[in-house]
């Protein structure tokens, strides 16, 4: 996920640098939850998949790209390589005064 200060935070796996396989249709819960922080006006979440487990780095570089772009609106989708797909989903925060 990136915020409207630039963060980049990878949830799953919580660490390394491969992706995780996950069967098809099936439900993964995570054992951590998260907790929205103070970041200014979004927090927008990407699930990143592929056909086969893929190396992260590239994804979390193209989520660095995008969330250090400097719009004051929500960063575009991940500039990825063409093998892998993505959801994204975008959380709007409103200012508080």
């Amino acid at each position: 996920s990136t915020d409207g200060n630039g963060h980049v935070t990878q949830h799953f796996p919580r660490s390394g640098g491969r992706a995780s396989s996950v069967a098809p249709g099936a439900t993964v819960l995570l054992d951590f939850s998260y907790e929205l922080d103070d970041a200014p006006r979004w927090e927008r979440f990407y699930l990143v998949t592929g056909d086969e487990p893929f190396p992260l780095e590239p994804v979390r570089r193209a989520a660095r790209a995008v969330a250090t772009a400097g719009s004051p609106s929500a960063p575009p989708p991940l500039p990825l390589d063409g093998q892998l797909d993505q959801s994204v989903f975008t959380l709007s925060k409103e200012s508080v005064p």
